[in-house]
């Protein structure tokens, strides 16, 4: 008898794919997994809902999954922030509602709703997600994403992600050191990226990252990366691990959402903006480490010479990669209904400006590769350019540009090579790779 076909959509952020890798790898045991509407007979949308734009994507991924003749199951963050729309069936296409707490069951779940059963299962709670033994990787197979901890008790006033998550709960060490050997055995996982609302506040009773660190050291691993750092927890000790641990990137995903004082205070940061010239002072003075962040626009009481602040904190310490938002008034947050909301055109206006500072930045960043050798991960094949894909240390493999390169040898996806770059295309560097 043939085993009922079942189809995963991720929606959001890393973080949920790694909750989807691990739904994967629990329902690989009982299903085969498909990539196509018209093959499957359940598909499973892990949503996210973290701002207004996600909440439609994920209601229109549902809407276009009801076209097809599956059952649908929906899991993750739009359960979890509107139960209402499960307790009141507001999504009648949609036969199962699961909350992060059942993922580890979710076959019992799959075999009821194609016995024509219904479930809602969205309690919010503290709690760690499960990792699957056999999580299947949904990335190039030479990194992947070690999730760590689960919730935020940051309580930033723009963001909905402890009502929804929950507190910050970490993931025991002992389990992050086996999912980790298990990715190195089972993948051939070189680098491990580090990921949770906020990664600098690990703590699995006293352990802290810095022992996480260590232990995850004594693996086969290769690199590890860190990202969501939060800048009132990234320490001159921090700072220094990364830049003389040579398993250690030189790079830091540091979310600063803004540099005026009066933004920050109304936010609810801890940070400020002495605080935060201090940190890039001395990222700049004393290591080499790339910095990735993100800051928000058009918070409510935000002046023009707020984002005057913030432009020239972006033209004095030129930040590498960094993505602009404009403030999203979200339900059940208390910048929601502050004082001194912003109009859109307002809002987009502070946007274009600071997203056009940042862009001439990059770009001449990238300018200053021309001409220069660096050692680059093959990632993937882009057949429509014809030439390979890949990362180097200070660049995300997903986030941040590219590398685009030809070789007149064989290429192996998951192999490290010398490029020389001879140009830009907009911020991707574009070149070739030679043998040494």
């Amino acid at each position: 008898m043939s085993r009922a076909k079942v189809g995963v959509i991720s929606l959001g952020c890393d973080k949920n794919r790694v909750d989807s890798e691990n739904m994967i790898g629990f329902l690989t045991h009982d299903f085969e997994i498909v990539n196509d509407y018209d093959q499957a007979d359940v598909v499973i949308i892990n949503t996210c809902a973290f701002i207004e734009s996600a909440v439609k994507e994920s209601i229109d991924a549902v809407m276009e999954a009801a076209t097809h003749d599956v059952k649908l199951i929906v899991t993750g963050c739009l359960p979890m922030r509107y139960p209402e729309i499960a307790m009141q069936n507001m999504l009648p296409e949609v036969s199962a509602f699961l909350d992060n707490q059942h993922y580890a069951t979710i076959c019992q779940t799959v075999y009821n709703v194609l016995e024509g059963g219904k479930e809602v299962r969205t309690n919010r709670g503290d709690v760690v997600l499960p990792s699957s033994p056999d999580r299947v990787l949904t990335t190039p197979m030479h990194y992947a994403y070690l999730k760590i901890a689960e919730g935020c008790n940051n309580r930033c006033a723009f963001c909905a992600i402890p009502y929804i998550r929950g507190h910050y709960v970490s993931t025991p060490l002992e389990e992050l050191v086996a999912e980790t050997k298990r990715l190195i055995d089972g993948y051939g996982v070189e680098e491990l990226i580090l990921v949770a609302q906020d990664v600098t506040r690990y703590n699995d009773r006293g352990r802290t990252l810095y022992d996480l660190l260590d232990e995850l050291e004594k693996t086969d691993i290769v690199k590890i990366r860190l990202m969501y750092c939060y800048p009132e927890l990234v320490t001159k000790e921090l700072l220094d691990r990364v830049e003389n641990d040579p398993k250690l990137v030189k790079y830091l995903d540091i979310p600063m959402q803004h540099a005026s004082d009066n933004v920050l205070k109304a936010m609810r940061r801890r940070s400020t903006h002495q605080g935060l010239c201090e940190m890039m002072d001395y990222i700049r003075e004393h290591t080499h480490i790339t910095v990735r962040s993100t800051f928000m626009v058009g918070f409510p009481g935000e002046t023009d010479e707020d984002v005057d602040v913030l432009v020239d904190f972006l033209q004095k310490y030129r930040i590498e990669y960094a993505g602009f938002f404009p403030f999203y008034k979200e339900e059940g947050t208390p910048a929601y209904d502050m004082d001194g909301q912003l109009s859109k055109k307002v809002k987009l206006a502070r946007l274009k400006r600071v997203e056009g500072v940042q862009s001439a930045i990059m770009r001449e960043i990238a300018s200053g590769y021309v001409g220069k050798t660096v050692e680059v991960y093959a990632d993937r094949i882009d057949y429509d350019k014809g030439c390979f894909v890949g990362h180097c240390d200070f660049q995300h493999p997903e986030i941040d540009n590219k590398v685009y390169f030809k070789a007149d040898f064989v290429v192996n996806c998951g192999m490290r090579y010398k490029v020389r770059i001879d140009k830009t295309d907009k911020l991707d560097l574009v070149g070739v790779a030679y043998e040494e």
